[in-house]
């Protein structure tokens, strides 16, 4: 029997968190960690110009932090 190894992102390398089923809505590791069902993501994959959606429900309060990604190659 062999061990898979686990595709999910170390905690320590997880700079985002994005939402199954809306890929627009990123959270950032504040707001994002300890929600279930949320994909754990690294720099390499959050999309360019990228910010945290969290935000309150009537929007009185909104993180809108900047996402760390990689850096773009010309």
């Amino acid at each position: 029997m062999s061990a898979q190894p686990d595709q999910s992102p170390r905690q320590a390398d997880t700079v985002a968190y994005q939402h199954p089923d809306l890929s627009d809505v990123l959270l950032c590791p504040e707001h994002g960690e300890g929600w279930a069902g949320l994909i754990p993501l690294t720099r390499h994959d959050v999309p360019f110009a990228a910010f945290c959606s969290w935000g309150t429900e009537d929007d009185t309060t909104v993180c809108g932090r900047a996402l760390p990604m990689k850096k773009r190659t010309r």
